[in-house]
């Protein structure tokens, strides 16, 4: 037994076995990035309302990345882990889970986190660096999107690179939804962030209602609620690993 110890952890203090402080970080593969996104519990505690279940958490290989909408320059930034977005990587699990308002007056609408694990950390690096430059020429710029009868317009705006080590970009996506022979709907403030942490990359939308007042419940702010959901995720990444 000593001579395991030895072998496998750097010390014994008090009956709790530590890890050699040599021991490198393990990619993040299979099921295991299931356990990465928020539960309900914890995004009502960040953001201060309750969420419910919006549809059963999703996990798979790269079938599971959606092929909703044709690519266009701007994608990455105005929907979420788009097949045409991740084309040029090897992706080999996604998760994502997705939550509600539970009816009541508050802040936020939605909030949805995904997962993407790619084969190493390099890879994921080298793709987070492309999306960043991506979302950062985005800055500024107006899309159109048409779902069905639904026309949706999208401003971007707000694109920064932050985190203590620069590894989250984030921005503010506003869209304005129009159905056919009615007003345009109110524009909806969505915060936008994707983040790198050893082989993953985390995604993280969160909707506010358009109609939102300062004094409905809710603590969520469309300028930090993203960024700190995503640095909660690759905190998940790093105790994972």
């Amino acid at each position: 037994l000593a001579a395991l110890l030895a072998v496998g952890c750097g010390s014994v203090i008090a009956g709790t076995v530590k890890p050699a402080p040599n021991l490198k970080p393990r990619p993040l593969t299979g099921s295991t990035i299931r356990q990465v996104p928020l539960d309900d519990v914890a995004l009502s505690r960040m953001l201060g309302q309750p969420f419910v279940g919006r549809m059963p958490p999703e996990f798979g290989g790269p079938d599971k990345l959606y092929n909703q909408m044709p690519p266009a320059p701007c994608l990455g930034v105005t929907a979420m882990r788009q097949k045409s977005v991740y084309a040029s990587a090897d992706v080999k699990d996604v998760a994502l889970e997705s939550w509600w308002n539970n009816g009541d007056p508050a802040q936020v609408i939605s909030v949805m986190e995904g997962v993407v694990a790619l084969p190493t950390a390099a890879q994921a690096e080298a793709l987070f660096a492309k999306f960043s430059e991506q979302w950062q020429r985005c800055n500024g710029t107006t899309t159109t999107e048409q779902n069905g009868p639904i026309s949706t317009t999208n401003a971007i705006s707000d694109v920064r690179v932050t985190g203590a080590s620069k590894t989250i970009v984030a921005a503010t996506n506003t869209a304005t939804s129009v159905l056919p022979n009615m007003p345009p709907l109110r524009p909806t403030p969505e915060a936008r962030a994707i983040g790198v942490r050893l082989n993953c990359l985390v995604e993280v939308e969160v909707v506010f209602f358009g109609d939102r007042r300062s004094s409905d419940p809710g603590s969520a702010d469309p300028d930090t609620s993203g960024v700190d959901i995503a640095h909660a995720m690759m905190d998940k990444v790093s105790a994972l690993s």
